[in-house]
């Protein structure tokens, strides 16, 4: 046997596959060129007139600064900070927003696989009898086909998927952010609950060596049992205060371990350690009014969401066109299996495809309309998403300083009602004032400073709030958000 006839495939591609595949290469080269127009419209991205200056009167020259992307590390506590990082690490929520990501990488990738031919081998044993004669069939091929884009509908389905992948990555910032919030928020929330324990605590103290002067004064007769019932009806009050907070700052802690991704129970001794609560900053840099959009993730995502509904709207005109295809086969066939190698065997087709769908009863259109009306809602989403963006800045930014006066006005509050008791209990220990005077001292500082520590937990979360408005803090993970697949 000869070099050749060991070599049937080298045999077929002289016989001419391979002048015929020129051509193929030469039709494949035009077909691209004619693919250069894509059909259906060609997104542009909508920008939306938003003025720069805030309508809150709170931001002056100081507050048009760029605010940071790390915006906890602001309120100066290292612990948040390590907590803040853990969450982005370990939360559950977050690990599936990265799978969706995936999911709409592979996908894209997915929606590209037209774009190359396909190849595909085959092989074939058929032994038959007829009419008392037994004969064999031997076969093997090679087969690849390629449908040509020459309309874009494959580039405008991957236009979509690539624009669909945006929306994921903004997915997974805006559930980073949620995340960041939610940590900060639980970790303050927890924080106030303690204060207001150790402040019960203190009064309960304070109350407690009330009522045994009272009790002593009663026995001496120097005092009525209706001032002695008054005093075990303030300290029984303030005590009954205390489990109800105790459960809150443990609840509290519960929903800060998990959203580390962790049991409950995991920080129950990391946050037993009372931490005072930050002060508060008077001027909160918010940038320009019209960068919320660029740094919004769910107003990010709705724009990407309203590119890709544009491309499919490509993708399904490119229906209403011909399909061009080409196809190609090599490979042997023979009666006897030894024979299938020998160089006449060989067997090439090369042919090309053109399939027009002419009538389908109005489906085609149909999907067009569909997509062009899902192109509608997304572009409606958008511009919600805009409105929603900025309404919710501007109303965290006007209740940071509403809940920043308040607490400023509750300080003053409590340093009065302080002076209050201690002169009571001095009118009262001179004989001026009855017992009720101090009772009502105690009873309004108690109220107000439980109310100051509300106060300052509520402005905290209120700045939370703000920052979170804003659409900062995932820049600061980017790196640390990225999947392993581009």
């Amino acid at each position: 046997m000869t070099a050749e006839a060991k070599r049937p495939w080298r045999a077929v591609l002289n016989s001419g596959f391979l002048r015929r595949s020129k051509l193929i290469g030469s039709a494949a080269l035009t077909a691209l060129f004619l693919s250069s127009c894509a059909v259906g419209p060609d997104y542009k991205s909508p920008e939306p007139l938003v003025q720069d200056q805030w309508l809150s009167e709170q931001v002056g020259e100081a507050g048009m600064r760029e605010p940071a992307a790390d915006w906890w590390t602001v309120l100066g506590d290292p612990q948040l900070e390590k907590y803040i990082n853990a969450a982005a690490a370990q939360n559950r929520e977050l690990e599936a927003a990265r799978a969706a990501v995936l999911r709409a990488r592979a996908l894209r990738r997915e929606s590209a696989a037209p774009f190359y031919p396909t190849l595909g081998a085959n092989a074939a044993a058929v032994r038959q009898r007829s009419g008392g004669e037994t004969s064999s069939a031997f076969s093997g091929t090679i087969d690849s086909s390629w449908e040509l884009d020459v309309f874009g509908g494959t580039r405008r389905a991957t236009e979509a998927a690539g624009a669909r992948v945006a929306g994921a990555e903004e997915n997974r910032r805006a559930v980073l952010l949620s995340v960041l919030a939610e940590t900060a928020r639980n970790y303050y929330a927890v924080r106030g609950f303690q204060k207001r324990i150790a402040i019960t605590q203190k009064n309960i103290e304070l109350q407690e060596r009330t009522y045994r002067l009272v009790d002593t004064l009663f026995q001496l007769g120097e005092a009525s049992a209706f001032d002695l019932s008054r005093a075990r009806g303030q300290l029984e009050l303030t005590q009954s205060r205390l489990p109800d907070l105790e459960a809150e700052m443990r609840a509290g802690i519960f929903r800060l371990s998990v959203l580390l991704g962790q049991p409950p129970e995991a920080l129950l001794d990391e946050m037993s350690a009372v931490k005072p609560l930050p002060t508060p900053p008077d001027v909160v840099p918010v940038g320009l009014r019209s960068d919320i959009l660029r740094r919004r993730p769910d107003v990010r995502a709705a724009e990407r969401e309203l590119a890709a509904s544009t491309a499919d709207i490509g993708a399904a005109t490119a229906r209403l066109y011909p399909d061009f295809s080409l196809t190609g086969v090599v490979g042997s066939s023979a009666r006897v299996l030894s024979d299938l190698f020998e160089s006449g065997s060989g067997i090439f087709s090369i042919g090309s495809f053109l399939r027009w769908p002419i009538f389908e009863g109005g489906a085609l259109r149909a999907r067009i309309n569909a997509e062009g009306a899902e192109a509608d809602q997304a572009e409606a989403l958008y511009e919600q998403s805009v409105l929603d963006a900025l309404a919710d800045a501007e109303t965290a930014l006007t209740r940071y300083a509403r809940k920043l006066d308040t607490r400023n006005r509750l300080q003053n509050a409590v340093e009065s009602r302080q002076r209050s008791v201690e002169l009571a209990r001095a009118l009262f220990d001179s004989g001026e004032e009855d017992f009720l005077s101090v009772l009502d001292a105690e009873r309004e500082l108690v109220n107000t400073e439980d109310e100051l520590v509300r106060s300052e937990t509520d402005t905290i979360l209120n700045l939370i709030t703000l920052y979170t408005a804003l659409g900062g803090g995932w820049e600061a993970f980017e790196e640390a958000g990225r999947t392993d697949e581009e």
